[in-house]
């Protein structure tokens, strides 16, 4: 009887295992991977902000000292060249006041060494005339060889001081040249405490002072040069090769649907990088990487510098 009940089971256990071992060599629906290269898609959303086309500038002093003068406020528009601080610039000034002295000082005395030559060559010219005029009559017995003689060490005197002066214009035109280095090297100290903009822009933050010091290469300033506002942001590794130059893009606030601008893809990176824009979400996976795309804005959009936005990237239909 036992025998009969377990002849009849083992079938059923043999069919069961059977049946499990298809099922596992057989994949299943979620097992599947997806190929991105296969997802239709029509649009790429990425999150941005909104930047200058040369992006913000951070200003960096050129020298070092204590704020004197502010020129510009934050939210003030600036021009190229133009004053932004002053530093305290008294010893500069000083120096530069004194080296224009010696400068013109010394301009003045290579004028007198000029004019000390042009008299020791006319001298030196008519005693020359004066000497063949006597060498001639000493010739004939008219003037005595004394007379050639002396006439002789006059102009060799003159010819040496002719020298000696040529030597002194010389020395003074060369004395002339260095101290106008040293006062063009001055002025440039000096012209290194007027902090000025390197462009035409937006004046966004001021970070220092009236009275407070600053170092050498210390930011003093954010500026935003001026032309077209972009939107830099960053698409997901996934569909990044699906890029290109020109698409159109939709600007909104994130959480929002409405498009408050519109623009065209300017520019993108040649390489996937890290997260470098708004990275500080816990659960992010730190070794995802994007590319950086940087979105023209079309018209006046009114949209704030540093405003987070989402940009919608419309692709090509293939």
């Amino acid at each position: 009887m036992n025998k009969k009940i377990y002849l009849a089971v083992i079938p059923l256990i043999i069919t069961a295992c059977s049946g499990n071992k298809d099922n596992e060599e057989k994949p299943g629906a979620q097992s599947q991977s997806v190929n991105s290269a296969r997802v239709d898609v029509s649009q790429v959303v990425g999150v941005g902000k909104v930047e200058p086309e040369l992006e913000i500038i951070s200003l960096a002093a050129s020298s070092g000292g204590v704020v004197k003068e502010i020129y510009r406020n934050d939210g003030d528009s600036i021009r190229k060249d133009e004053p932004l601080v002053r530093l305290d610039d008294e010893l500069e000034l000083i120096k530069v006041s004194q080296l224009k002295s010696q400068y013109n000082a010394q301009k003045h005395q290579e004028e007198i060494d000029k004019i000390s030559l042009l008299e020791s060559e006319a001298r030196l010219a008519n005693k020359k005339k004066l000497l063949e005029s006597v060498r001639t009559l000493e010739s004939i017995g008219a003037e005595t060889t004394q007379t050639l003689d002396d006439l002789e060490t006059e102009v060799t005197t003159l010819t040496l001081a002719v020298e000696r002066n040529s030597a002194l214009v010389s020395l003074a035109a060369s004395r002339l040249r260095e101290l106008a280095e040293q006062l063009r090297y001055a002025e440039a100290e000096a012209s290194k405490k007027i902090l000025r903009s390197p462009y035409d822009g937006l004046l966004l933050e001021m970070l220092i002072e009236k009275g407070s010091a600053i170092t050498l290469f210390e930011e003093y300033a954010e500026v935003a040069p001026a032309g077209p506002m972009t939107v830099r942001t960053e698409v997901d590794e996934l569909f990044a090769g699906r890029l290109s130059k020109g698409l159109d893009a939709d600007i909104r606030f994130i959480g929002s649907d409405s498009v408050v601008a519109t623009g065209k893809v300017i520019f993108l990176s040649p390489y996937l990088k890290k997260k470098s824009l708004f990275s500080q979400k816990a659960n992010e996976q730190e070794d995802r990487l994007v590319r950086e795309v940087r979105i023209k804005l079309e018209g006046d959009n009114g949209l704030i510098l540093n405003s987070k936005v989402e940009s919608v990237i419309k692709l090509k239909s293939n």
